[in-house]
């Protein structure tokens, strides 16, 4: 039998009871105290706990010791805590900076995915509005230049009121209207312009946030939704790498896509020679892009089949082929039958 008390099976057998902290010490006093118990919970001081501590513990939560030494079933930590099992997942690279924003806010990975919807729907809000009074106030000042301009030049009636790409504002009008927070608009080259990303980028710099390190907005085949990733020389500085070392690059874009989880290179940084650290750095960025190659690998039957077709191609090109066809374009009508 262990005696290593497991902190998340004490808190959940005490929620079960309905019991706060104060409860469950007034249960089992006069040994241990509420704070004893709080430090428990976050997994301090559980190795070596005395019998009788043991035992108050077990006949106020109605369990076996055995109980409390091994983490609860998910299925029954879910059901009392009321989670959900979301059936989607999260990109990598947002992965990575949800590890991040634990460290620097000191919140559990539950408290900011239950905080997402309502700060989605603020940003949301936020961002709509911006974009309908940065709208209001463009065509204002629009309208109010043309008016001049054709005042003091009323010899040129008309050449002021076609400058503008109409179509473009009342696309935005209609997305508004539509409270689309997440459409694009094109410029002619074909780039994907976001409202939204702009919205995000002009928070980032009133917070001060990023500022040497900006943030890079992209878009992916997920489409109007942008991808983002923890800057890499910020990452750098995290995880001791270089951004401007090649071999450092790959491993830290591994990173940063959460291929290579950030917790446990942090975990390995801080407890491992750097030399072993290195060493593993290296031997999981190896096993990944091997992975990754081996998802798109030719199959050797397939691959055969792509040579022999190659090779028929090259014989059609150079005319090496018995069954030559005619030069349709160069051919006189009047050899036409």
């Amino acid at each position: 039998m262990t005696d290593r008390l497991n902190p998340d099976a004490l808190k959940f057998y005490r929620k079960q009871k309905g019991w706060t902290q104060q409860k469950l010490a007034e249960a089992i006093h006069p040994s241990p105290s509420r704070r004893q118990i709080s430090r428990w919970e976050v997994g301090d001081q559980i190795d070596n706990i005395r019998q009788s501590n043991r035992e108050r513990l077990c006949e106020a939560l109605g369990v076996e010791w055995e109980q409390l030494t091994r983490p609860p079933k998910e299925k029954d930590t879910l059901k009392l805590y009321n989670r959900i099992p979301l059936k989607g997942g999260i990109d990598g690279s947002a992965r990575t900076f949800l590890t991040i924003v634990q460290w620097q806010l000191g919140l559990t990975e539950d408290a900011i995915l239950d905080l997402a919807p309502l700060a989605v729907l603020i940003l949301a809000k936020q961002s709509l509005r911006a974009r309908q009074t940065a709208l209001d106030e463009t065509l204002q000042a629009l309208e109010a230049a043309t008016a001049e301009a054709c005042r003091r030049l009323p010899y040129m009636p008309g050449a002021f009121h076609d400058g503008y790409d109409y179509d473009w504002i009342e696309d935005e009008r209609k997305s508004l209207k539509d409270r689309e927070l997440l459409m694009t608009h094109q410029d002619d080259e074909g780039n994907e312009l976001s409202p939204f990303v702009n919205f995000l980028e002009d928070q980032l710099k009133t917070l001060g946030l990023f500022e040497d390190d900006p943030i890079d907005f992209s878009f992916s085949y997920r489409g109007a939704i942008p991808d983002y990733a923890i800057p890499a020389p910020i990452l750098g500085r995290i995880v001791g790498l270089e951004p401007d070392n090649e071999a450092d690059q790959e491993i830290l874009e591994k990173i940063q896509d959460g291929r290579i989880d950030l917790q446990d290179v942090v975990e390995k940084k801080n407890t491992a020679e750097p030399e072993d650290y290195r060493g593993w750095l290296e031997e999981r960025n190896r096993v990944i892009t091997e992975e990754l190659a081996s998802r798109f690998k030719i199959p050797d039957g397939l691959l055969l089949f792509a040579e022999s077709a190659g090779e028929r191609a090259s014989q059609l090109d150079t005319g090496s082929t018995s069954d030559e066809a005619p030069d349709v374009e160069n051919t006189n009508t009047e050899q036409r039958t």
